[in-house]
């Protein structure tokens, strides 16, 4: 009678097998692993810039409105002067600029004068640091206390106005307050944003705001 071959895998050829399969499948799962990875990265970066665009779209949209009122003794002064002051902090740069603006709000209606700051600040409940516009009427004017402030953007490590006057000099800091720049609005206006990716790597973004109103000191 015949009799088949009942030999079996011994414990050895387990063991190896399993070994073997072990590892295929961490390196499928390492794999798999870093394209997740890539994906979000690449989802985060994506965002990240997508999140810079739209501030900086805002903000050029804010100072090309830039209003002076007609030539009169208190032109540039007071509630409606153009002040763009040149900082530095960490060596990061840390601009601000208040003035006046005639740009309609993103839901298009008519709105008046408002007096526009933009400044970086620290968030006190996370202490990280961030971009900060206040939106103030004309009566209210520079009040910290009054106004509206918005937070624009977060983990931003600086930020950078440079003007430029009609003959295309440039200057680091515009103050319709001072006899040099009185009466008179910056032609263009250079905006860059310096914060860090999702790979923690420094990185500037830069628009230009175009102003309506041109002048030069």
């Amino acid at each position: 009678m015949w009799r088949g071959n009942n030999k079996g895998f011994t414990l050895v050829e387990v063991l190896v097998a399993a070994a073997i399969l072990a590892l295929i499948i961490s390196i499928i799962y390492a794999a798999f692993a870093g394209s997740i990875k890539t994906m979000e990265i690449s989802t985060e970066g994506g965002e990240v810039y997508r999140k810079a665009r739209v501030v900086l779209y805002r903000m050029a949209q804010e100072i090309s409105c830039a209003y002076l009122p007609a030539e009169k003794d208190d032109a540039g002064t007071g509630s409606h002067a153009f002040i763009g002051e040149d900082r530095e902090s960490e060596g990061l740069p840390e601009d601000s600029l208040w003035f006046t603006s005639t740009a309609l709000p993103l839901g298009g209606q008519c709105r008046g004068l408002k007096t526009i700051g933009f400044y970086r600040d620290m968030d006190p409940e996370t202490d990280q640091p961030v971009l900060m516009m206040r939106e103030a009427t004309i009566a209210d004017d520079r009040d910290a206390h009054k106004g509206k402030s918005v937070l624009l953007a977060e983990g931003i490590g600086g930020i950078d106005f440079t003007y430029y006057d009609s003959q295309g000099r440039e200057w680091k800091r515009w103050d319709t307050t001072m006899p040099l720049f009185a009466k008179h609005l910056p032609s263009l206006v250079k905006i860059s944003l310096f914060f860090k990716d999702e790979r923690d790597e420094p990185l500037v973004l830069t628009t230009t705001a175009f102003l309506f109103a041109k002048g030069q000191p």
